[in-house]
């Protein structure tokens, strides 16, 4: 059990190699999402996403799954354990309810700060096709 908890304290740590994230959202959609992270140095790491979302925005109910590749970079530590980061993640995203589903492009953009395995922040989450539809989120998530 000391094995895990010490493994589980530095997972934030490693600044090269594999690490995994989940996190959840809330805004103009509820989200839950899962990210294996590839950290490259201490400030960029490549990324791969997958999201559920319930869009409960304009009432309409919409399902969301997207599945995105991306790059994450962190500053500096400017306290001890802080840091900030951003994230774009571009990719493939699917809209569906009871009677219609459409496939489109999908944007996401993060910004917020990273204390050891914990990471909160601001989120902008887009859909393409034929038009773009906008989520605006509070994101929350935890690397283990």
């Amino acid at each position: 059990a000391l094995w895990l908890c010490h493994g589980t304290a530095n997972a934030q740590s490693k600044e090269k190699g594999l690490s995994w994230a989940v996190e959840t959202g809330i805004g103009s959609e509820w989200e839950l999402g899962g990210r294996a992270q590839y950290g490259i140095n201490k400030y960029v790491a490549l990324e791969g996403v997958v999201k559920y979302a319930l869009d409960f925005n304009d009432g309409a109910n919409w399902n969301e799954i997207t599945i995105q590749p991306g790059v994450r970079a962190f500053s500096p530590e400017f306290g001890p354990g802080l840091k900030g980061f951003a994230a774009l993640d571009l990719g493939y995203g699917i809209m569906f309810d009871n009677n219609f589903s459409t496939s489109c492009f999908a944007l996401d953009f993060s910004v917020g700060l990273q204390y050891k395995q914990w990471y909160a922040g601001y989120g902008l989450g887009t859909l393409h096709n034929d038009g773009a539809h906008k989520d605006h989120l509070f994101r929350v998530g935890f690397y283990f």
